[in-house]
């Protein structure tokens, strides 16, 4: 019964994670912002149901969305970063916190270099909006670290307030 459960959560939370998406892939003003969004959902799983999951969550969602979404930059950027990073997250923080952040901030330039050469050779977008200089990698680094410490508190708040609300802790 409880692996019927886990799927059926898996399943709510990937459909959950494609809408998300497909708000910021409409309305492209919010791309970043739902991917977030659709990461958080990734770090329900984390905390909830452990194991392949999330793995799975993040590879249903990213791959029906780069599918279905009209615009597919919300899509690329939650496979690329928003949809493992809660995974690696996890992970990383069991180590000590230097080499952790170490650790984030390597997968978050590497992304972040992943990403600019797509859009930049592979999807053809001008090197103007967005290139390979050091204001870039400057700001987005910020913005990381901004995001990662939003999301250690998001995670907190929801262990120590929300899941005792929320009851999921007593389905698995």
């Amino acid at each position: 019964m409880k692996y019927t459960k886990k799927i059926a959560l898996a399943a709510i939370l990937s459909a959950l994670g494609v809408v998300v998406l497909l708000i910021g892939s409409v309305i492209t003003l919010l791309d970043l912002t739902m991917v977030a969004i659709a990461s958080l959902l990734v770090v329900l799983a984390v905390i909830e149901i452990g194991g392949g999951y999330p793995y799975l969550i993040w590879l249903v969602t990213g791959v029906l969305s780069l599918l279905l979404l009209p615009s597919k930059f919300p899509a690329l950027l939650y496979l690329l970063f928003g949809g493992i990073y809660p995974i690696l997250k996890s992970m990383f923080e069991r180590l000590h916190y230097i080499i952790a952040w170490v650790l984030k901030l390597s997968y978050f330039n590497t992304m972040l270099s992943l990403l600019i050469f797509l859009s930049v050779y592979v999807f053809h977008l001008p090197e103007d909006d967005l290139g390979f200089n050091i204001v870039v990698y400057a700001v987005c680094n910020v913005v990381f670290i901004l995001y990662d410490i939003a999301a250690s508190q998001l995670i907190t708040l929801y262990l120590v307030k929300l899941r005792k609300l929320l009851g999921l802790k007593n389905l698995f």
